[in-house]
């Protein structure tokens, strides 16, 4: 590693994780912060990955492409499961939200060149 703007950065990085692992520890992270900071770390874990795996920028955008679809559809096939089976409130108060953002995708999957409102 010759780059010391990259040694630095990943200095940095290490540093913060131990700091966000310390907090955790002494559990002064509330849960809810703890999905947050998995989310970033699983995100910058599966850009790396994207990274190294692909050879070309297009290639890598391919890839995340391809990645983000597969778990939007995960999330959703799971969300839909706990609601079937009752393990999810039907009343929970994101659901509006969610029912909203599905039905604009749905809009936007079959019309892709359609700007919004038309």
């Amino acid at each position: 590693m010759t780059d010391p703007a990259f040694a630095g950065q990943l200095s940095a990085l290490t540093v913060a994780l131990e700091s966000f692992e310390a907090r955790i520890i002494s559990q002064e992270v509330p849960k809810e912060a703890l999905a947050a900071l998995k989310s970033a770390v699983d995100d910058l874990r599966l850009r790396l990955w994207g990274v190294l795996s692909t050879g070309t920028a297009d290639d890598y955008r391919a890839f995340q492409e391809r990645f983000r679809l597969r778990r939007a559809a995960e999330i959703c096939e799971a969300i839909e499961s706990e609601l079937g089976t009752g393990l999810m409130n039907p009343r929970h108060e994101e659901l509006g939200r969610l029912r909203e953002a599905a039905a604009a995708l749905e809009q936007r999957i079959k019309h892709p060149g359609r700007q919004a409102g038309q």
